[in-house]
């Protein structure tokens, strides 16, 4: 019979054989890209920004990061030497002294050899005098550039094109910090497919006159900067591709303070430019106008960052499911307001208009926080109606009134699944509607609807209609079929649901 090894010794073959995961293989078994982040020096609140860009990141869901932070200003750099090689992908926070060269040496081979590279901010003020690093970032400024480092690189509308402007100058302006619209130069790239041609940024500041060798550079999306603000009247590029051996560099001049990385047009370019500059594709979906708007920023805290599985629209076919209409009666339910009627026919809830009524809802008995909800309509030509969520009804505001967010109901072209704040006097909630049709006249239209949180989600026969933060509705309340008022001497009109379903979140 043979010697049994020791337990030690098994230990130490099974570690030779199976050592413990890198970050990187860390990543790849959960399915999740590995970030390196650094920081540790910069002329902005780095202590701050960082832990954003960290929510950001792994808030969706995509990413795992680590922070490598460097010894601080004065201090020897030598022994700031992180291991590059066990990420998919470096995001820089950081514009501080030059790091020692062999740590340079190691980034240069990590982006040539195929590594991503993100360039956030102030990042692409550092090391003006490390000719690698500003062939990656392709263009920066300060830090004494100027035309010896390479053009100006701006839009020109009258020409419709990208140009090279090599005229002497400094390199680097921004004016004051306002909200700026962003202006999407190529839609057909991963990181801006999906996303609307224009779309506003937080307030920020917006950068002007960077230059730089710009090789193998693609500018994504671009910004007018205002005179009127102290900016050079220029279309500036905000967001680059640069193409660095074989390695993807995704370069955002967004990004210089906490309110702006509340801006979700940063995080959203940011999500998309980490995951395109790793792996060369975007699988996040994108986010569209109902929510990224052009008229104003919009804003969503880090911390609030949702997980991915919250961006895709509830499968309703599968388990968890509760049915709210039993198809026999209105068992659970109750009318509030008006005196429309309602009935129940061959398994439908039917309401029924009534002349001079004002609005009338059919109410759940209890009350829902977060859930997703799912029903079938067909509504009658001319009729508008709705199926209000987290609502309420109290003696002491308006007699009862219903109030709350509503889900639209409309024929097309309408406003089916964009959110109205019924009875409160705010008017739509959702301020962008740039989808019109996704209803379809005369059928059966399935809704689905997402609540959770501040968050609230649509989707009409599949495409996503809404996805808005609203923290001023409340964030519990019935579910209420509205059949609308109508004038005298006109109607009636009926609309119809069917298959009603409700599943609570937590």
């Amino acid at each position: 019979m043979p010697k049994l090894a020791s337990p030690h010794l098994l230990l130490l073959l099974l570690l030779a054989v199976f050592p413990f995961p890198s970050s990187s293989l860390r990543a790849q078994e959960s399915h999740k890209i590995s970030v390196l982040l650094i920081d540790g020096q910069n002329n902005h609140n780095w202590k701050v920004t960082t832990p954003l860009m960290q929510q950001i990141l792994e808030g969706c869901g995509r990413f795992d990061v680590d922070i490598a932070t460097a010894p601080g200003r004065g201090k020897r750099l030598e022994s700031f030497s992180p291991e590059f090689s066990e990420y998919d992908v470096v995001v820089s926070n950081y514009n501080g002294q030059s790091w020692s060269e062999a740590t340079q040496e190691a980034f240069e081979k990590f982006v040539a050899g195929g590594g991503g590279f993100v360039s956030v901010h102030a990042a692409d003020n550092s090391f003006p005098d490390w000719d690698a690093y500003n062939r990656m970032i392709g263009l920066g400024g300060w830090g004494g550039r100027s035309e010896k480092d390479g053009p100006y690189i701006r839009w020109k509308d009258d020409q419709k094109q990208i140009t090279r402007d090599l005229s002497p100058g400094r390199g680097g302006t921004h004016g004051k910090r306002v909200p700026f619209l962003m202006i999407v130069r190529d839609a057909e790239h991963p990181i801006t497919t999906g996303l609307p041609k224009t779309f506003m940024q937080a307030a920020d500041e917006l950068y002007g006159k960077l230059r730089g060798p710009a090789e193998n550079m693609h500018v994504l999306a671009t910004g007018f900067s205002a005179p009127a603000t102290g900016g050079t009247g220029e279309h500036e590029p905000l967001l680059m591709t640069v193409q660095f051996g074989e390695g993807r560099v995704f370069h955002t001049t967004l990004g210089h303070d906490d309110n702006a990385m509340k801006g979700l047009a940063f995080q959203v370019t940011l999500q998309r430019g980490v995951e395109w500059a790793a792996t060369g594709a975007v699988k996040q979906l994108a986010i569209n106008a109902t929510r990224l708007t052009s008229n104003v920023p919009a804003m969503r805290d880090p911390a609030d960052v949702r997980l991915g599985e919250l961006a895709a629209i509830p499968d309703v076919t599968s388990k968890g499911w509760v049915t709210l209409f039993n198809g026999k009666d209105l068992s659970g339910w109750s009318q509030k307001n008006g005196t429309a009627t309602y009935r129940v026919e061959k398994q439908m809830i039917v309401g029924k208009t009534a002349q001079g009524s004002p609005n009338s809802f059919m109410c759940t008995d209890r009350d829902y926080g977060n859930f997703e909800l799912t029903f079938e309509v067909n509504d009658d030509p001319g009729l508008n109606s709705g199926v209000q969520i987290r609502s309420l009804s109290k003696a002491d505001f308006n007699n009862g009134r219903v109030h709350g967010p509503q889900v639209e109901i409309e024929n097309a072209p309408g406003e089916s699944g964009y959110i109205y704040s019924e009875g409160t006097g705010r008017g739509w909630i959702t301020k962008s509607q740039p989808v019109k049709d996704a209803y379809q006249n005369g059928k059966w239209n399935r809704f689905v609807v997402r609540a959770k949180g501040d968050r609230i989600q649509t989707w009409v026969n599949g495409i996503a209609i809404a996805d808005v933060v609203d923290a001023a509705s409340s964030k519990k309340g019935f579910i209420g079929l509205q059949v609308h008022g109508i004038k005298r001497d006109v109607g009636p009109y009926e609309v119809r649901w069917r298959d009603i379903r409700v599943r609570e979140l937590k």
